[in-house]
């Protein structure tokens, strides 16, 4: 560059297109950087199916459905990934950390529009195989 007015007109230029390449996407400045990304779901298929087994035989189908209807407890059609907001404001992703502590401890985070009406048993009445079964299940119906 020969001169300064012809670094500072390069520099307006770059950063001209780059607020236009910005204002073209249809993102805001910082959109997206408190967003929760996870990879794809990983499932278990032969767990999934014990696990689904497991749920008839908890009863667990009694609250909770499998094909996105209402139900006394959340539908699980589509849970797992998904963002969950809760009673007290936060929002958390179902991960399958999540999914295991909604079983063992189902009064500890409250879906927003839901009772806490879950038994408290399970953590007693199922091991932690049984359970990871019933999230390996539960993951199988993300989609």
């Amino acid at each position: 560059m020969r001169n300064w007015t012809e670094g500072a007109l390069a520099l307006i230029i770059v950063v001209g297109l780059g607020v236009g390449l910005l204002l073209f996407s249809g993102q805001g400045i910082g959109d997206g950087a408190t967003e929760t990304t996870q990879g794809p779901i990983i499932i278990d298929t032969d767990a999934a199916a014990r696990g689904a087994m497991e749920a008839e035989a908890q009863g667990c189908l009694q609250c909770h459905t499998t094909d996105g209807t209402l139900a006394s407890g959340p539908s699980w059609k589509g849970l797992a990934g998904s963002v969950r907001p809760l009673t007290n404001g936060e929002e958390v992703v179902a991960d399958d950390a999540y999914l295991f502590n909604s079983i063992v401890d189902p009064g500890n985070q409250i879906v927003d529009g839901y009772e806490d009406l879950m038994p408290k048993f399970y953590a007693d009445q199922l091991n932690d195989d049984q359970i990871t079964d019933l999230v390996e299940f539960i993951k199988s119906l993300a989609t």
